[in-house]
């Protein structure tokens, strides 16, 4: 009992903080975030049932220890309210053991409240009759005429068999019966109380005055807001003030405020749901509409609450009926949107094929491009060598052409030189000095000037050749020149063929050497290469 009261109390509190901003959240038709609650409730309330059983198992166990008739009549009382909302022919079992405990104590208010528990679970199975015979054979003493249960027992009652029993005839006297009975309700009651208000705002509305109902409930939850935060009853009665009025959307958020209070306080009996799903049927959110009657259904069955089923029964084929016509309006939206999907398909289908054999006509077509790219690229690269040796072969060309001018010029200086030398000692008759000169060979000291030259020029052209060239042989069997910014034979021979002058007969007669001379310092140096034999000349002319 203590957890499920800890439970109602949390309950409380959130339905309180809701509620507080209840006015404007009516106002600006702003009930989808109160919806979502109720949604959630209704889909997974295990938690509030569990609590509720466990709260009856803890009742039932104190009633088993009960000693004596006060204690047992007092535990016979706390089962009773347990399933008074829950299940009412448990609730009307124990409330007729209650009135057997009251007998034998002889207890006149103890009987008369055991007595009106009777009636009130007689009431919810729908026993209207028999229900208003117990009320009308209870002791007539002063416990009774201050009873506002007694009073809600007949106001309640008298209402149930206006509703669903009279006839046409019968409608004046019953409608005079409950605005005594809500007289009486409101004597008993302070002019501060829930009860009070309510049944002053019911005949206010009754009497057509919607806006001063309005005012009088409006007025009392602001000044005791702690009366209306788990009072279902409240939010009912305001729902039908605001139904009166024609504003459904305020209508609507009373209703779903009932709803959740008599939820999450785990109510079988109630009425808010399904005028709910009512309402929200008429907006056309069938489907919602669905879930609510058929939750609420459901809780009635469970409930044993006969005096619901009818109200309900009227409402379940109007909302099923919207809903199978929602369901099938889906169904065929459904088709329809399916055949869309399959000619989408269809289509997009096609199109994937055009464009799978586009893509393919593409790669072939990307695939022809890089090749032509590569070759492309290997031309290029070809070009720039060509370049590259075409530039250096211009290089070589002005070097040498040149160096052939200098050299030619000094030759002819020294031959002029010669002559003039000659033509003195004739005239001086030096006949001996000019054999002596005659009979001397001029070649050696003319090869090396050439060569010292040609040397000093192949070195401006190519700084790093003796470095580079000395990179392709093997360790250790490097060529290192004599003389500084000078070449010796061997490097002298594979200069020439840097140059571009690779037979060996030229360059033999270039070095006034004979060919064998020249092929063996080659064939010495291919021997010592590093790098294959085959490609040693191709990798000298790329230095």
């Amino acid at each position: 009992m203590k957890a499920f009261r800890n439970i109602l109390i949390a309950a409380m509190l959130v339905i309180t903080s809701i509620q507080g901003t209840m006015c404007q959240a009516a106002r600006q038709f702003d009930t989808d975030s109160l919806l979502s609650v109720l949604d959630g409730i209704v889909a997974g309330d295990e938690h509030i049932e569990e609590a509720k059983r466990q709260s009856i198992i803890e009742s039932r166990a104190r009633l088993d220890r009960a000693v004596g008739d006060s204690a047992r009549f007092d535990a016979l009382g706390e089962m009773f309210y347990q399933y008074r909302k829950y299940r009412l022919d448990s609730a009307l079992y124990y409330a007729r053991k209650r009135v057997e405990v009251a007998r034998r104590m002889g207890s006149r208010d103890s009987l008369s409240a055991a007595m009106m528990n009777e009636a009130d679970g007689l009431k919810g199975l729908g026993r209207f009759a028999r229900g208003l015979a117990v009320l009308r054979s209870l002791p007539d003493d002063r416990y009774v005429k201050s009873s506002n249960y007694y009073y809600y027992l007949l106001h309640s009652i008298t209402l149930s068999i206006y509703k669903e029993y009279s006839d046409v005839e019968q409608n004046g006297y019953y409608e005079e019966m409950l605005r005594n009975y809500r007289d009486s309700v409101m004597a008993v009651n302070m002019d501060d109380e829930s009860g009070y208000v309510i049944n002053k705002a019911e005949i206010l509305r009754h009497d057509g005055r919607y806006d001063d109902a309005l005012q009088l409930l409006t007025d009392f939850r602001n000044s005791h807001p702690e009366g209306v935060a788990g009072n279902a009853t409240y939010w009912c009665t305001l729902a039908e003030v605001y139904r009166q009025l024609g504003d459904a959307e305020a209508e609507k958020y009373c209703f779903t405020m009932a709803a959740i209070i008599d939820k999450r306080n785990c109510v079988k009996t109630y009425t808010s749901l399904q005028d709910l799903a009512l309402l929200l049927n008429e907006e056309g959110d069938t489907e919602r509409a669905y879930r609510y009657i058929t939750c609420a259904m459901e809780d009635i069955t469970e409930g044993n609450a006969r005096s619901r089923l009818l109200q309900v029964s009227q409402y379940m084929p109007i909302i099923i009926d919207a809903y199978a016509h929602v369901q099938r309006q889906k169904r065929i939206t459904g088709i329809v949107f399916d055949v869309v999907v399959g000619i989408l398909a269809i289509v997009l289908a096609s199109i994937m094929v055009k464009l799978r054999h586009r893509n393919r006509n593409l790669t072939e077509m990307r695939g022809w491009l890089d090749a032509k790219n590569k070759e492309l690229t290997a031309l290029n690269e070809d070009l720039k060598l060509a370049n590259k040796h075409l530039g250096e072969s211009n290089k070589i060309k002005e070097a040498y052409i040149a160096y052939l001018f200098k050299v030619c010029t000094d030759y002819i200086d020294d031959m002029e030189r010669f002559r003039i030398s000659l033509s003195r000692k004739l005239k001086g008759g030096q006949i001996a000095e000019i054999k002596s000169m005659v009979s001397h060979p001029l070649t050696d000291d003319v090869l090396k000037d050439f060569f010292k030259k040609f040397d000093a020029i192949f070195l401006e052209l190519f700084p790093n050749f003796i470095e580079d060239f000395n990179k392709l042989l093997q360790p250790g069997n490097e060529i290192i020149p004599k003389e500084k910014d000078s070449l010796n034979t061997e490097l002298r021979i594979y200069a020439l063929v840097r140059l571009g002058i690779n037979d060996s007969t030229k360059i033999a007669s270039f070095l006034h050497y004979s060919p064998q001379t020249v092929y063996n310092y080659r064939q010495k140096a291919r021997n010592r290469a590093a790098v294959p034999k085959e490609k040693f000349v191709e990798m000298v002319q790329n230095l």
